[in-house]
């Protein structure tokens, strides 16, 4: 297997050498985000656990909400904590402190995905660029040997085809990596919305937050 890997890079050409820093490069982008997410921020329904926060606020129960509120995945749960430590500062300033460190937060976390982008649409150009490179060298080959050598000829069209593979199949993949990074970061900003809306209407509101 090695040898196939080694033999595809000898025959790539040296364009395949930014083709596999920029995949690299974006992969260890999308792991960072990842890694930031948590696996916790997989799960698909949240709702359980904010109307868990919910039913014990209205109970008075305070600190069984804090202890509901810190089960609930990294920045969500961070969310509920801040409002429920705040919430003698009043509404209005609770959703100001609310808005501005969540937004840096967030920011925080999709920060990286804008330049996994870049490096998706980055790695066709490159693999673009290997196929002229490898097409120049099947050309000059011909204006020097002339059409006669099977042997030089395949090396710079196999040189022009395996840059173009390398860069799409790049490609492909940081772009569907990203678009599902991308999803995530915005289902995450909607569960946040969502919960903290459903506990301040409950501190503040508790006949229109109750049931």
């Amino acid at each position: 297997m090695f040898s196939i890997i080694f033999e595809t890079w000898q025959q790539g050409g040296i364009v395949l050498i930014p083709i596999i820093l920029v995949g690299f490069w974006g992969f260890c982008l999308v792991l960072s985000t990842y890694v930031d997410l948590g696996s916790g921020l997989w799960r698909t329904n949240l709702n359980p656990l904010f109307e868990t926060v919910r039913e014990r606020m209205a109970k008075g129960d305070a600190e069984g909400a804090k202890a509901a509120a810190y089960q609930a995945p990294q920045l969500i749960g961070y969310g509920l904590s801040l409002a429920l430590d705040n919430r003698s500062l009043g509404e209005a300033k609770v959703r100001r402190l609310l808005s501005e460190k969540l937004a840096l937060s967030l920011f925080q976390l999709e920060r990286h995905l804008p330049l996994v982008r870049v490096m998706a649409a980055s790695a066709p150009l490159l693999g673009l660029l290997g196929t002229v490179s490898g097409l120049i060298h099947t050309f000059r080959t011909m204006t020097e040997y002339g059409n006669g050598n099977a042997v030089l000829l395949a090396h710079g069209i196999s040189e022009a085809l395996i840059a173009t593979q390398s860069g799409l199949l790049l490609a492909i993949v940081l772009i569907l990596l990203g678009q599902r990074l991308e999803g995530r970061v915005h289902w995450l900003q909607n569960q946040v919305e969502y919960g903290i809306t459903m506990l301040l209407n409950q501190i503040y509101h508790p006949k229109e937050g109750g049931p």
